[in-house]
């Protein structure tokens, strides 16, 4: 199976990581921390490059103790259980998806002007002009992302020069023209403070980035601490001069004012800049910006892959691209993921700003702290880097972060409902994390198959169709006084037909992993003495031992929870004799969108999984009203021939 390729050096994850960190609040965070708290902002400022830089202490002990793609999900997994660490997995993959439709909204509104468009004497409605654009660039990135190798790290590292020189050629011209007055009127409204640094807090997100491409790291105990420091340094003395330049130069007040959309534009022209440092500054915010979304997009679709690897996300997302040693699959819904919320957004980014900031606080929180607890519980497990004064100073940064929220939500009167909306995310992901357990837990499908017995013996008709019961018996068309074995019995709706099949001098061995499935089945065959109904909870993992020789093997919709089907075939090959019959039917493709276990996905490759086992086999597919039913019938054959 293709893995990721460990081809990022130190400078390559320094670019990626500093891309990551560089957010939209760098540019816009100015006014909106000095509407909140006017020059008492700078102190938010301040606090948060601190800060910033213990949480990357933090990340980079956490990230070279599990040097994994699943990043904030990997080390929550290995503390918090299954359900918590998916949430943490889920909420962070969301997350990075606003983050992303965020850096592009923000990036098409410099881009655009706010009036319709005009090309060539057309006219463009403005909103139109900004959907197309924000989808080209989502695609483009995405394309980046998935075609990864050398090409794909030398951007990085081009964007991130790039984003440095011009954010240093537009802010050094205003730190020459700062008025030391705009700080005159600092005081300690810790209120207010705190409640900018919530909202300045953005500038700075992204550490655990770097723990998604850990995978792909070359030597990733030395250079994972080494680029968050560097990265982190670079983006904390950036965003403090940016800070201390616009509010010097334009003030606290104007700034409040909302007078200006573009603080860093217009901090220029009134320090007198030449005007093409103007366009300078306008192409180093653009820039920042897509360079921020090229690294969440390179860095997200990882997060999915190890959700997927362990099977709390459909595990086809998994897949590395075997040529290219990226994780296609996931880049591909990350890609229609980010373009569905850049279009419900419209491109608002003080709606999204808030999404991304409340539960990204969260989530740290829930990282940092595993810390001294990692040290407490763990304290044999290697650490090549050690965070400073680890089994306190954590909790220290994650008190901060809880009380940039709770003054969020005490003082900003939009504080409500944005947590309902953030609070539906988290809702929709329990369906997600309760289906997915089902499909892959065999211990949860036993407890299910137990509950709904009853109702699967109503509905049984629907669930397997007379055409398709008849169809299997065609199938098998020299049953008559056979040993057949039944490898998911049910309720018996099929057992009943295969008992005539076989008649009274053949014999029927119905194997269900349910107890209560199988009491019924066993009150529907009191008049069949030739049918043994076997209840085996572990019917996911083997053959009963008891059954030792058949003739005949058939099952419905039960391969597909087998947890190692090529062990099973073995054992089915083993009590079959030579030209010995199979008939599987599985349920596949449900409700037309639910994905089907990766085995079963691919006709040839199913031919040949059977053929490992000496089984050949034909597939087909024949549709059905709310699912598809998979074909697989053949013969006990050494050579590897068709079956028709």
């Amino acid at each position: 199976m293709p893995e990721l390729k460990r081809t990022l050096g130190l400078w390559s994850a320094v670019s990626f990581l500093f891309l990551n960190l560089i957010n939209t609040g760098i540019f816009f965070g100015v006014a909106i921390g000095a509407a909140v708290a006017g020059s008492s902002s700078i102190i938010a400022w301040v606090g948060l490059a601190l800060l910033s830089l213990y949480v990357a202490m933090c990340f980079a002990e956490l990230t070279t103790m599990f040097p994994r793609a699943g990043g904030v999900y990997e080390f929550a997994k290995q503390a918090y259980g299954r359900f918590p660490s998916f949430l943490v997995g889920w909420t962070t993959w969301v997350m990075s998806s606003i983050a992303t439709a965020l850096l592009v909204a923000a990036a098409v509104a410099y881009l655009l002007p706010a009036n319709a468009l005009v090309i060539g004497g057309i006219v463009i409605p403005a909103f139109l002009a900004r959907v197309v654009l924000s989808i080209a660039i989502i695609v483009v990135l995405n394309v980046i992302a998935y075609r990864g190798g050398d090409a794909s790290e030398r951007l990085l590292v081009i964007l991130a020069i790039g984003t440095v020189v011009l954010i240093l050629m537009a802010v050094v011209p205003g730190l020459r023209a700062v008025h030391m007055s705009g700080f005159g009127g600092v005081s300690l409204e810790w209120g207010a403070i705190l409640l900018a640094a919530f909202l300045l807090s953005e500038t700075f997100y992204g550490w655990e980035s770097i723990s998604f491409m850990a995978e792909e790291i070359i030597d990733p105990e030395r250079t994972v601490p080494r680029a968050l420091m560097i990265s982190t340094i670079a983006v904390a003395a950036l965003a403090l001069a940016v800070a201390f330049a616009t509010l010097g130069v334009l003030g606290p007040d104007t700034l409040a004012g909302g007078l200006y959309d573009k603080p860093l534009v217009e901090m220029l022209r009134q320090s007198g800049a030449a005007p093409w440092l103007l366009l300078v500054a306008n192409a180093c915010i653009v820039l920042t910006f897509l360079g921020n979304a090229t690294g969440s997009t390179v860095g997200a679709p990882r997060l999915l892959m190890a959700l997927a690897r362990d099977r709390l996300f459909v595990e086809q997302f998994a897949d590395v691209h075997p040529v290219r040693g990226t994780p296609h699959k996931a880049i591909t819904l990350q890609a229609v993921v980010t373009v569905a919320i850049a279009l419900i957004s419209t491109g608002a980014y003080t709606q999204l700003l808030a999404l991304v900031a409340a539960p990204s606080l969260l989530i740290y929180i829930t990282a940092i702290v595993l810390v001294p607890w990692f040290r407490w519980t763990r304290r044999d497990h290697p650490r090549p880097y050690r965070a400073p004064l680890g089994y306190v100073l954590p909790f220290v940064a994650a008190g901060a972060f809880l009380s940039f929220l709770v003054a969020w939500v005490v003082l900003d009167p939009t504080a409500f409902g944005q947590l309902r909306l953030l609070a539906s995310f988290l809702l929709f992901s329990v369906p997600i994390y309760i289906l997915l357990t089902y499909f892959y837990d065999p211990d949860v499908l036993i407890r299910t198959t137990n509950r709904f017995a009853r109702l699967n013996l109503w509905f049984e008709n629907l669930i397997l169709p007379r055409r398709v019961r008849r169809e299997i018996l065609e199938l098998l068309p020299d049953a008559h006084e056979k040993r057949l074995l039944e490898f998911g019995s049910g309720v018996g709706t099929l057992t009943m037909h295969l008992a005539e099949h076989v008649g009274r001098h053949g014999r029927v061995y119905a194997l269900e992993m349910s107890e209560r499935n199988a009491d019924v089945l066993r009150r529907r065959m009191e008049r069949h003495a030739h049918v043994r109904v076997i209840h085996d909870p572990h019917l996911v993992n083997r053959v009963h031992p008891d059954v030792r020789e058949v003739d005949i093997i058939v099952g419905v919709g039960n391969l597909s929870y087998v947890q190692d089907i090529r062990k099973v075939l073995r054992e089915m090959s083993a009590i079959l004799p030579s030209r010995g019959r199979v008939c599987f039917v599985e349920y596949v493709d449900f409700f037309w969108f639910l994905p089907n276990p990766k085995w079963l996905n691919d006709a040839e490759k199913l031919r040949r999984l059977f053929a490992e086992s000496g089984f050949a086999v034909t597939v087909r597919k024949r549709r059905g009203l709310f699912w598809n039913y998979l074909y697989v019938y053949g013969i006990k054959e050494k050579r590897d021939v068709p079956y028709i």
